[in-house]
């Protein structure tokens, strides 16, 4: 028996399959080669079955021509016969319109000992509802299917659903399709879709029970869309939707994220009268609140209570918590106590919402005593209420209260958990305090609490921003110690701790440790060391280390692209830059603007702006989205390699692209007139500017005032000098040495009075 032959023949078929390109005739060839072999060790069922389905799905005969294969492979061999074989032979039976033989393959596999899944059943149902068997699909469907541990799904579903309605049984399919929801069971959009259609079509009128619950089901499944348009078939038709109807749709495009759809159906629940109900009310507020929008959430909140609707916990919990993520503390502390004075008691999650806000804002006093007052009303915290304690008194520096609390939570019963822990290990490091964090985590350990990476890995990652490498690296060691098993991020954490500290000797010495352990490192770690050498300015070492990345198959992304470039134009290796770019265009890297912006400051700063200019004007002439900021690249370039007429063209190629000049680049024009003596042109574009609704800043005025001082023309400078002080901008210390040293020794004693007069005796200060 030739083993690597079939092998061969079956990797053929395998990759054949996958790519769509194996038709029936040669679906047949391959068949019976593959049968006159007579391999039938594991893996040939997988390819015999690629061929039946092949050939099963061709026209002209194709599913009859299948299963006259399968008794083949039935008699040469039944061992390599599966679930999947079947399912091919039961939906092949029901495509040559036997359906009256496809239940033979169900019965064949449950006596063979195989389970059938529940898309083996699909066809047979659609083959029965297409022969008016409706009962038939529906008795397998109700019985047969959950008997064998296959529940009908959405498809099976649909398909019972339009054989109903095809059949004329629509207020039967309806019945059903309301106690399979009932049942926790699912359906899907297509089956009230069609349903609602067939009733339509059959002279069946629904009502407002109709419309509600096929309103309710497509809301819940996500067509919220379609769920509006039978609100809209429903008023035309003269049925007055009620208040379940809006209440529906507003969850739904609430639930969606379509919080302005849902404020547009409050209003037309409204003007047709339906009333609103605290139901209403809290969706509308919990989608406004999720987008950030509690100003709006708290008008709603102030309409309910002013229609007579009483605010529930609910409704106060939805304010709090969207007042408490937008960090407005006033305004928490304003409808927790307006709770209060309603009679509700709040609950814990309302008390952990008041607790997260006193930590977020370093109130850590105020924290401690909510802890408190809860335990004394009966509220018991649990460990993410003692948790965000620790950690708000943790950042203040109280360790000590810290500690205290982190005990008084295990003697009331609360077990602490890693992020308690990993709170109070930062805390310790952070405040210089080593042995009380290493003791902490030996505590851990002994407790069964396992140090769960992600958590000490934000720790490690911290200490490190912090400049704390010393303690984020004895963590880690001792972490690894008692048997944390660290991975790829959090090894990426410490070496970018060292590179952010600019220490690459010691972040390759961690690297190199790393791999030697086994670890293999990815693209954002190759990415941290390659950017702190381009930081560090050794930019070979880079090199190197991104030869060694490519040469193991990791593909740089554009980020660490745009590293080596900034690195090799700021090295002064324009060659090897321009190289590089060439290589990324052939292989195929989509370059963003912010690479271009890279490229083009690179060879201005390299005495090429003339090869900046070609690559400038090939992307205008592709019509490539260029931002201003490539336009301020290139004025500034061009403007410094003296090429002020190109210079003045890709200023009027801005409005001409669709942008405006913003304040940098007219402070480039104007500095570059006055500098070249053409003082009335640099007035003109200032006022054009103006004009143009683009106000000047600081730094532009203070340079135009600095340049006219050291050309002389005081009056003009006094002029730019009053629009400093109307705006209210500092003056720069350049600009005020600039004053100080034109009134020096006399000179220009005369042109004091062009000057605002408080700067008049400047250089008597």
């Amino acid at each position: 028996m030739n083993l690597s032959g079939s092998f061969s023949l079956e990797r053929t078929i395998f990759g054949r399959a996958r790519s769509g390109n194996i038709g029936a005739e040669d679906a047949l060839r391959l068949f019976d080669e593959l049968l006159e072999q007579k391999r039938h060790g594991p893996g040939s069922a997988r390819a015999f079955n690629h061929l039946l389905n092949a050939v099963g799905r061709a026209p002209d005969g194709g599913p009859a021509r299948a299963v006259s294969l399968f008794a083949r492979l039935a008699r040469a061999s039944r061992s390599v016969i599966n679930t999947c074989t079947y399912t091919i032979l039961i939906a092949c039976c029901c495509r040559a319109g036997r359906v009256d033989l496809a239940l033979a393959p169900v019965g064949a596999a449950l006596k063979a000992g195989l389970r059938l899944e529940t898309i083996a059943f699909t066809p047979l149902l659609r083959g029965l509802c297409g022969e008016r068997r409706v009962g038939e699909a529906l008795d397998i469907a109700r019985r047969m299917m959950p008997e064998l541990g296959c529940a009908p799904n959405a498809f099976s579903h649909s398909v019972i659903f339009k054989g109903l309605c095809d059949d004329g049984r629509s207020l039967e399919a309806l019945e059903l399709l309301r106690k399979m929801a009932g049942d926790g069971c699912e359906t899907d959009v297509v089956c009230y879709t069609a349903l609602f259609d067939e009733m339509r079509d059959q002279g069946v009128s629904p009502n407002s029970v109709t419309y509600c619950s096929i309103i309710d089901k497509l809301c819940k499944v996500g067509a919220v869309d379609k769920a509006e348009g039978v609100l809209r078939r429903m008023v035309s038709e003269g049925v007055a939707p009620s208040s379940a109807v809006y209440n529906s749709l507003i969850n739904g495009f609430a639930s969606s994220g379509q919080w302005k759809r849902a404020i547009l159906m409050f209003k037309e629940m409204n003007g047709k009268g339906a009333k609103p109900n605290v139901i209403t009310y809290t969706s509308l507020m919990g989608a406004l609140c999720r987008h950030g929008n509690c100003r709006e959430a708290r008008k709603i909140f102030v309409y309910m209570v002013q229609s007579g609707e009483k605010p529930d916990v609910a409704a106060y919990s939805i304010l709090l918590h969207g007042y408490a993520s937008e960090g407005s503390l006033a305004d928490v502390r304003n409808v927790f106590d307006m709770m209060i004075g309603d009679g509700i008691v709040p609950d814990q999650y309302i008390l952990g919402t008041l607790l997260h806000a006193y930590a977020v804002h370093g109130m850590a006093e105020e924290a401690m005593l909510l802890l408190s007052d809860m335990r004394k009303q009966g509220v018991n915290p649990d460990v993410v209420d003692y948790g965000t304690v620790v950690k708000a008194l943790c950042s203040v520096g109280r360790m000590e209260d810290a500690m205290s609390q982190f005990n008084l939570m295990i003697r009331e019963g609360v077990h602490p958990n890693c992020t308690a822990y990993a709170f109070l290990v930062q805390g310790f490091c952070t405040y210089g305090k080593w042995e009380e964090a290493e003791e902490l985590v030996l505590d851990m350990i002994r407790t069964g609490v396992r140090p769960e990476v992600n958590k000490f890995t934000f720790v490690i990652r911290n200490l490190c921003r912090e400049g704390r490498l010393k303690e984020a690296q004895n963590l880690f060691n001792l972490l690894v110690n008692v048997g944390w098993k660290p991975n790829v991020v959090s090894c990426g954490t410490l070496i970018d701790g060292y590179c952010f500290a600019l220490k690459m000797d010691e972040a390759m010495k961690l690297f190199d440790a790393f791999v030697s352990s086994g670890l293999k490192p990815n693209a954002i770690i190759y990415g941290t060391l390659i950017h702190g050498y381009c930081r560090t300015g050794r930019i070979d070492d880079a090199l190197t280390l991104f030869r060694e990345m490519l040469s193991k198959e990791i593909k740089p992304d554009i980020v660490l692209y745009s590293i080596i470039l900034d690195g090799l134009f700021k090295a002064g290796r324009t060659t090897a830059a321009m190289e590089q770019y060439h290589k990324m265009i052939e292989s195929g890297v989509k370059l963003e603007t912010a690479v271009y912006n890279i490229i083009l400051g690179g060879l201005c700063k390299n005495n090429s702006a003339d090869e900046a200019l070609v690559i400038f004007q090939s992307l205008l002439s592709m019509n490539f989205h260029l931002g201003i900021r490539t336009y301020y690249i290139m004025i500034d370039g061009l403007l410094k390699a003296g090429k002020r007429k190109e210079a003045k063209g890709i200023f009027a190629a801005i409005s001409t692209n669709g942008l405006e000049p913003d304040a940098n680049i007219y402070r480039l024009m104007i500095t570059d007139l006055i500098e070249n003596d053409l003082l009335e042109e640099a007035d003109d574009m200032f006022l054009s500017m103006e004009n143009s609704g683009c106000a000047a800043d600081s730094r532009m005025l203070n340079d135009i005032v600095r340049l006219l001082l050291e050309k002389g023309d005081v009056r003009k400078a006094g002029i730019y000098l009053s629009k400093i002080d109307e705006k209210n901008l500092t003056l720069h210390a350049s600009t005020t040495l600039a004053l100080m040293s034109i009134f020096s020794e006399g000179r220009h004693e005369q042109q004091k009075k062009w000057l605002p007069e408080k700067y008049r005796y400047l250089n008597e200060h």
